[in-house]
């Protein structure tokens, strides 16, 4: 695009000094020509400062996204410290497990609300507000911890809130990068960049947790994420956003004169009506049957991820495996949710790839990781959960970066936020399903004079039922491709 101008530059110079000779009508012309070779150059070298500034401002958006996306991951290493806060509050096995439900709840269940607030208020707006709501809401829980404070619906609503500032922070971030990153061939690798960071955040708790205690942890994540999306407040800006309202803004003005000017004798709609027309085309897209179906796809894969992440202290417990190999877990947890983000973010950027089949695919990996510990061994059963950890996690990230090019794909970026936040209700409610049904069956399985399960049945029917519920997701998700493909054959023809 630079070197366009440049290469009408010397042909346009030799025109007009060609005809510098000719009569006054040809020295017009030349005069002419030469204005315009003045107006190139001066147009050049502005638009070349501001592509430079823009192209900064979206690596420096990119780099505070995947900051923001760090420290708005912290509901991951929930394992990490779950099993001694159940035994510092003395917390039975249910409640525990609430205190998860309700961390992934509103994170997830909170995403159509922070969607929402996206939208209207931008992504500055959202940064500061996640700032201060997780500050609070892990604040509240280290004092808790500190005073042994038994009101467990302090906890209950502290944790709640935790999950919502942190998926307003990422979807700040995840919004911005869709933005700034929608008409270049990486899209779903930038994507894929910062949500990788929200998949490493467990991996920082995890470190951050064995140096500092349960005495200290929630405070010091509580400035650390505050921090991170302070630094999104400030940084996290679409290039051009306000040029790009502006310009909105004189179309529409334009449009509505030239309205008035050819229906002077219509009657001009109400503005009722046009606000009832605007609400009805921004809330279209989840009235398609791809949308919900789309919607269960995910909300399948998700649900098993999060089943893994929020027992891995008591898996690793209940095969008799020490605090050190659940630290472990942990950390490859975190890196390979890591690296399946990145890795889905390369692959998706391939040409002639589906994002479909790929999503059909990271659910067919899920279930075999899943069925493998549930056919495990007594002999066997930690190499089992080390691979189903693994694979379960890597396929999770996965699916984090495809559904946010699915979307893109299907509805486009005008009403991200709002489709994203309702997408991601998904998680919220097959997590809750399944990490309540293994509560109760670990509870069913743990001998009365004791509040530990022990042995292959802790977890067996949980291992069942979530991967029947992944294969359910890879038919789902096989269905909507066919779907598709099949509107886009009748379109065609």
């Amino acid at each position: 695009v630079d070197n366009k101008p440049h290469v009408e530059l010397e042909p346009l110079m030799h025109y007009s000094n060609s005809n510098m000779n000719y009569n006054d009508e040809t020295n017009s012309t030349g005069r002419a020509n030469s204005t315009l070779v003045e107006s190139l150059i001066s147009n050049t070298s502005v638009e070349r400062p501001n592509k430079t500034k823009t192209q900064r401002n979206v690596v420096i958006a990119l780099a505070v996204s995947l900051i923001s996306g760090l420290v708005s991951g912290t509901l991951y290493g929930f394992g990490r410290y779950s099993r001694d806060l159940k035994d510092t509050l003395m917390l039975t096995q249910y409640q525990i497990e609430r205190f998860g439900i309700l961390l992934d709840t509103g994170n997830y269940i909170g995403h159509p609300i922070t969607g929402l607030v996206y939208d209207r208020l931008g992504p500055r707006i959202s940064c500061l507000s996640a700032a201060v709501i997780v500050f609070c809401a892990y604040g509240m829980i280290q004092l808790g911890v500190i005073r042994h404070i038994t009101a467990h619906w302090i906890f209950d609503t502290s944790f709640f809130f935790v999950g919502l500032g942190s998926g307003l922070g990422y979807i700040a971030a995840l919004g911005s990068t869709t933005k700034n990153f929608q008409s270049s061939r990486h899209f779903s690798l930038a994507i894929g960049i910062v949500a990788s960071g929200y998949g490493l955040s467990s991996t920082i708790v995890g470190l951050s947790y064995h140096a500092v205690g349960l005495n200290r942890f929630f405070l010091l994540w509580a400035v650390l994420v505050a921090f991170g999306n302070l630094l999104g407040s400030c940084y996290l800006v679409v290039p051009n956003e306000d040029e790009e309202k502006t310009n909105e803004e004189e179309m529409d003005e334009e449009g509505a004169n030239d309205s008035l000017q050819n229906n002077a004798n219509e009657e001009v709609p109400s503005e009722a009506h046009r606000s009832e027309q605007i609400f009805a085309a921004e809330w279209n897209d989840w009235r398609e049957k791809d949308f919900w179906l789309l919607f269960f796809a995910f909300a399948g894969c998700t649900g098993c991820g999060l089943f893994i992440i929020n027992n891995i202290s008591t898996m690793v417990q209940s095969i008799q495996g020490n605090d050190s190999f659940a630290a472990k877990l942990v950390v490859l947890l975190s890196l390979s949710n890591f690296s399946g983000r990145l890795l889905m973010g390369f692959l998706a950027d391939l040409p002639r790839v589906s994002k479909m089949v790929m999503l059909a695919s990271t659910a067919l990996v899920m279930a075999a990781a899943l069925f493998l510990s549930a056919m495990a061994q007594p002999d066997s059963a930690s190499v089992c959960l080390i691979i189903t950890v693994a694979l379960i996690a890597a396929a999770y990230g996965g699916t984090w970066v495809l559904v946010v090019g699915i979307l893109s794909d299907f509805f486009g970026n005008h009403n991200f936020g709002k489709n994203y936040g309702l997408i991601a209700m998904g998680p919220a409610l097959s997590g809750m399903l399944f990490n309540t049904f293994s509560a109760w069956t670990y509870e069913k399985y743990t001998p009365i004079d004791s509040e530990v399960c022990l042995g292959k049945n802790c977890y067996y029917m949980s291992f069942l039922l979530t991967g029947s519920a992944a294969i359910l997701s890879c038919m789902v998700s096989s269905l909507l491709e066919c779907s598709r493909r099949q509107s886009s054959v009748l379109r065609n023809t």
